[in-house]
């Protein structure tokens, strides 16, 4: 702990205030801006529901206006936004799947945990995370994102509102790489030891925009570095209460962009690269994601190395993660079935419009998409040997 501390006295302000997401007394200003954030009242109105999206602006913008002032003035800290924020989930639930079911509750406990997810999708994967917490009376864990979302905007005011805190990436030279991550190594173990706050966090840096769901160790030893002096890594595990989440989801709104790739991105400025990223992180909230699972792993416990636990997480992924009809049919392609022949199996009109997804691919890009489907499967099955 004196570690910890000493180290805590040493983080520069400034690193702390990047790092961390707003605080109470933040709330409200936060929201008295957002209301008057032109971006996000037409960004709302476009995707509201009915006639609001056909209105001119003037008049879309002063109905959104008055509906987040409504369904957000009673939010003066970050509980009572995120206990607003849940019904809107709630809402978004209901009109983007068909239906979203949990099993594992039993592992939620009333330890601060450090829980590592597989990633699919840039904002849903943690936000179904604390939507769960919430409906189980429990609080909402500090979000990891990524320093590609923080713009100034509306976008990252919202989410530093639901407890999202940075994970720089775009990090030069060695000795601003090491204090970059012991000051988030630290951020994190002292949320979970001394702040009583729950973390998510992916399992690697991005989306896995291939379908595998794979640990990086990257991650585990930056989650690792601050106390790596002090205690064991089964002693560490014990503390913070490591549980794997695993989402799986029936279908990707965002199947074709992961399949047709970002050619040409590096050489994007950070604007233009950090728009194209907001605009999917819309999409994914926004477009249909069929049936989805959300399963809370048990802890990991007992391991001697990083590497044992990255496998330990990677094995509670492939043995918890859903496998929908979608990734089967896909598996099945892949094999070398006719779509003859999986009519024998699966509904024809399923078969018909999850394939018409890809009509616009041509048979490679298809083919990386079907794999991204079903790459649990196959992981599944290599796993077993």
């Amino acid at each position: 702990m004196k570690t910890l501390r000493s180290h805590i006295v040493k983080m520069k302000f400034e690193d702390i205030y990047n790092i961390h997401h707003y605080d109470d007394g933040q709330v409200k200003e936060i929201i008295s801006s957002l209301l008057n954030d032109k971006d996000l009242l037409n960004l709302v109105s476009k995707v509201s529901p009915g006639v609001i999206k056909y209105l001119p602006n003037y008049f879309s913008q002063k109905i959104t206006r008055n509906f987040l002032k409504k369904t957000f003035k009673e939010s003066i800290d970050i509980k009572s936004f995120q206990e607003n924020l849940a019904l809107q989930v709630e809402l978004l639930i209901s009109k983007t799947t068909d239906s979203f079911t949990v099993s594992g509750l039993e592992n939620f406990n009333s330890n601060p945990t450090l829980y590592i997810s597989n990633h699919r999708d840039i904002a849903l994967d943690s936000l179904l995370l604390n939507y769960t917490r919430f409906k189980e009376g429990r609080k909402a864990p500090r979000i990891a994102i990524g320093d590609n979302l923080i713009n100034g905007k509306f976008s990252e005011k919202v989410m530093r509102l639901n407890k999202s805190f940075v994970v720089f990436r775009r990090i030069q030279g060695i000795k601003e790489t090491y204090r970059k991550l012991i000051n988030l190594s630290t951020y994190i173990n002292k949320s979970l030891k001394e702040d009583n706050e729950s973390i998510w966090i992916a399992q690697l840096q991005g989306r896995a925009t291939d379908g595998n769901d794979i640990t990086e160790l990257a991650v585990l030893k930056m989650l690792y570095l601050s106390e790596r002096k002090s205690k064991d890594i089964s002693s560490w595990l014990e503390e913070v209460n490591l549980s794997p989440v695993t989402i799986s989801y029936e279908y990707d709104p965002l199947d074709t962009v992961k399949a047709i790739g970002w050619d040409g991105w590096e050489n994007l400025s950070f604007e233009e690269n950090n728009k194209r990223d907001i605009d999917e992180l819309m999409k994914g909230l926004l477009g249909k994601k069929g049936r989805i699972h959300l399963h809370i792993g048990s802890p990991i416990k007992n391991c001697d190395s990083l590497e044992r636990v990255a496998s330990e997480i990677d094995k509670s992924m492939l043995d918890n993660y859903k496998v929908w009809d979608s990734v089967s049919i896909s598996d099945s392609i892949i094999n070398g079935k006719s779509e003859k022949e999986l009519s024998l199996d699966y509904d024809p009109i399923y078969i018909d419009n999850f394939l018409a997804r890809f009509k616009f691919l041509n048979q490679d890009l298809k083919e990386k998409a079907l794999r991204m489907y079903a790459a649990p499967l196959i992981n599944k099955r290599k796993g077993q040997h």
